[in-house]
């Protein structure tokens, strides 16, 4: 049975006010849930009669319930029954669909990631494929293209808006699909400067402009266009230009480059400039500003020695310097003038969207760090937090952007690989072997039975945890220090016994189960919020209500109600005239307990024995009497 805020579930201990505890159950009392967290219909509430402990809420996926009442097989979302039977599915868990005559779960085709109402109607695809219709193909075919965005086949010329469009590829730069060639009354393809394209014919494409009209075969060329030979040959750097019978005339550059017919790019990362020197820029490309004075160069606005700010990706300069936008890896706060604070290591943020920063690394100065746990480019893998290629990668075994064993010297931890004689691996373990850690530091803890491929490691405050072998680890939230837990049997849940607790103004209960309020003075242990169950000092026992330490150096007392008066005591002593007596030789209170029990019934035994031996006997000497006056 569990106790102090917790309740039992699947073989497992939870607390019902930290994840995932809290999406369980959302009230519990005497180690049982009393209310499941209902809410968004992925669990439901035990209506049978007499509810199994450990059994108020069911998965809607747990086929084999409890009480008689189940839920339905890789089932995701259901309605509850009303009683005693199977719950009705409403939605299906990924890859699977609802077969509408019997209710049940259904596993799609295997060339469908999610399909509807039959096996064979995709309704999303696996990697590497995109859905035309209810039907999963690599290649889109004529007239449309595939949009990485939503994995689907999209037509060219809806979503071009260019009926002329007849093919398109999408540009992962403008976010949107690009027409790549055109057809009927508009067969000629004009390109803008920032690569978007559009279809048009000879009199749409006039000389003087960013475009010129090519000599055959018919073009309408970027003034910059290098690919051309001949007449249709234009310089790298023009901006607009013009054509008549020759080759085109520059008459205006790009944005970093100076001069008119012949274009001299300017120094890296200027805008405008007077010549190519690094120090002779006047104005300065996005994400850069101009650095005034002896240099006139162009510097990042996160370039912090050179007087730019930390985590700063877009800025702007009059007085003073004045960020706007921050990196992917940090965290943006304020608009006008913006700070920006990390949170992951990775600069790339690993990869944007597609990837994610949440492997949890507490620093030397007891902080979060956040390092990859999946790389959104599959082809870099989170090698000690940070996404890497191949090279980084060696013997360690990684694959679409994600680590699943490691090799001599390194461990596995939330995805990547961490080698533990280097930060920030060695924050957690400072020795592994054959992947696995073998020496946790104070924060963390070795993860019985894990082998190379799982994660051998957990942080003593990491509430959702890990499993190995169908059985789940947790840290408790709040924890700063614990010890392992043992090993779990199959399917259970073992939590670490937490020993020193993160915030100052909290303290771990006795049992290590959890972490609590307790800003009493002198108090070392709380079994919950401000009840104090412990004393720092020898000399001191906390108070029968919990809230204090008083002066009570009694032998065997748990609890006193003033000084030198005892209220409660140990296991192995009773109470008696306010201080605590043996109870025996290894005999707590609750076994003396017993024996007095045992003692008082058979004593009673005996007394009732007696009597009716008395009882008997008079009524035999009655019986005698009667007969002798016979």
């Amino acid at each position: 049975m569990c106790s102090g805020g917790f309740f039992l579930f699947m073989g497992g201990c939870y607390s019902q006010q930290g994840t995932p505890g809290s999406e369980i159950c959302t009230a519990a009392e005497g180690g049982k849930c009393t209310a499941c967290n209902t809410k968004d219909n992925y669990i439901f509430q035990n209506r049978a009669a007499t509810v199994t402990p450990g059994n108020e809420c069911i998965l809607c996926s747990d086929a084999k319930g409890a009480d008689g009442v189940t839920g339905v097989e890789n089932c995701n979302k259901c309605t509850v029954p009303d009683s005693a039977g199977a719950a009705t599915c409403d939605t299906c868990q990924d890859g699977y669909y609802k077969d509408q005559g019997t209710g049940a779960c259904q596993k799609c085709d295997q060339t469908c990631a999610t399909c509807e109402n039959a096996a064979d109607t995709c309704t999303s695809c696996p990697e590497g494929k995109y859905l035309n219709g209810n039907t999963c193909v690599e290649d889109c075919g004529n007239g449309k293209y595939a949009d990485p965005t939503t994995n689907e086949c999209k037509n060219c010329a809806t979503e071009t808006s260019i009926s002329e469009c007849t093919a398109c590829t999408y540009s992962s730069s403008l976010q949107k699909p690009v027409c790549s060639a055109c057809g009927g009354s508009k067969p000629l393809l004009k390109t803008a400067i920032d690569g978007t394209t559009t279809c048009v014919d000879d009199a749409e494409c006039p000389t003087g402009g960013m475009n010129f009209l090519s000599d055959s075969p018919k073009a309408c060329l970027l003034c910059n266009d290098t690919t051309g030979t001949g007449n249709n040959l234009r310089k790298e750097g023009c901006m607009t230009c013009t054509k008549s019978s020759g080759a085109p005339v520059c008459s205006a550059c790009l944005s970093g480059y100076y001069g008119t017919d012949t274009c001299t790019k300017c120094a890296a990362n200027c805008a405008t400039c007077t010549s190519a020197a690094i120090n002779d820029c006047t104005a300065c490309l996005p994400r850069y500003f101009l650095k005034a004075g002896s240099t006139n160069e162009c510097v990042p606005c996160g370039d912090v020695d050179k007087d730019g700010i930390e985590g700063c990706a877009t800025c702007s300069f009059s007085t003073s310097l004045t960020c706007s936008s921050c990196k992917p890896n940090y965290r943006q706060s304020g608009s006008d003038s913006v700070t920006c604070t990390k949170v992951c290591e990775d600069p790339t943020a690993c990869g944007g969207t597609a990837g994610a920063c949440e492997a949890i690394v507490i620093n030397g100065s007891g902080e979060m760090t956040y390092y990859c746990s999946l790389c959104g480019d599959s082809n870099q893998y989170p090698i000690d937090g940070i996404c890497k290629g191949d090279s980084a990668k060696g013997s360690n075994t990684c694959d679409k952007g994600v680590c699943t064993s490691c090799t001599t010297g390194y461990f596995l931890y939330m995805g990547g690989c961490y080698k533990a004689d280097q930060p920030p691996g060695n924050l957690m373990c400072t020795a592994a072997a054959g992947g696995i850690c073998t020496t946790p530091t104070g924060q963390y803890f070795k993860v019985p039975g894990a082998a190379s491929t799982d994660q051998s490691v957990l942080g003593c405050g990491n509430p959702l945890g890990t499993t190995v072998s169908g059985s789940a680890y947790v840290g408790l939230e709040g924890c700063k220090t614990c010890t392992a837990p043992s090993e779990a049997p199959s399917g259970a849940m073992a939590p670490a016994r937490c020993t020193a607790c993160s915030s100052n103004n909290k303290k771990p209960s006795l049992l290590g189960s959890g972490c609590f309020t307790c800003a009493m003075e002198g108090c070392s242990h709380c079994s919950a919020d401000n009840a104090c169950e412990a004393c720092t000092s020898a000399e001191q026992r906390p108070s029968t209500d919990g809230t204090k330490c008083i002066a009570c150096n009694i032998s065997g007392c748990a609890r006193c109600s003033e000084a030198s008066k005892c209220s409660q005591c140990g296991d192995g002593y009773w109470l008696e005239s306010d201080t605590c007596v043996p109870t025996g030789p290894n005999l707590s209170s609750g076994a003396i307990a017993g024996i007095s029990v045992a003692v008082i019934v058979i004593v009673g035994g005996l007394v009732g024995f007696l009597c009716w031996c008395l009882c008997a006997t008079r009524r035999n000497d009655t019986r005698w009497a009667a007969d002798n006056r016979t």
